[in-house]
């Protein structure tokens, strides 16, 4: 299996591992004034990254705009627990010949106004983009967690190259 198949797997099963171990109180809870999102809605976009590149009927024109807000699996893990393993089994079955292949990304780029920009990529960087988007808003997760009084790995939402600091320190 490819290095970035492996990767991204793995940190999807992170975060299959870290929603199982929530009650649904917190995974639906936005803890303001701190946060504006719930777990299930950090989720959710998650997902949205991924679903856009499984929803590509040939990879070669991306829209990472598409969002799927106010889905079931914002409030039931789960919902998200399923889709979860949807992205695993896509990527598990992901044919890496496509990995070299160009694709156009299509994104929106500006907060004050709709401005949208589009890029060339590859399909194999597009799937490592996702993985590494999947860390940030893991980590996200975890400090809502934990501010609402939940225990999580250190590990949890720590990204690739950090850990690899870590390693290097001990």
């Amino acid at each position: 299996m490819d290095k970035v198949i492996k990767g991204s797997i793995e940190s999807l099963e992170q975060v299959i591992d870290f929603i199982q171990e929530l009650n649904d109180e917190t995974y639906i809870q936005i803890p303001e004034p701190l946060f504006n999102s719930s777990i299930g809605e950090h989720l959710r976009h998650i997902l949205d990254l991924y679903m856009a590149l499984i929803m590509s009927s040939d990879l070669q024109n991306i829209n990472y705009d598409v969002r799927r807000r106010g889905l079931a699996l914002e409030r039931d893990k789960n919902e998200g627990i399923k889709e979860l393993y949807i992205v695993c089994d896509w990527l598990k079955s992901l044919d890496l010949t496509l990995f070299n292949m160009k694709t156009n990304i299509s994104t929106e780029v500006s907060v004050s106004n709709k401005v949208t920009a589009n890029f060339s990529s590859t399909v194999g960087r597009e799937v490592c983009f996702v993985s590494i988007h999947l860390t940030h808003h893991l980590a996200l997760m975890a400090v809502i967690a934990k501010f609402l009084g939940h225990s999580v790995s250190p590990d949890l939402g720590v990204a690739p190259t950090t850990a690899t600091f870590l390693r290097s320190q001990k």
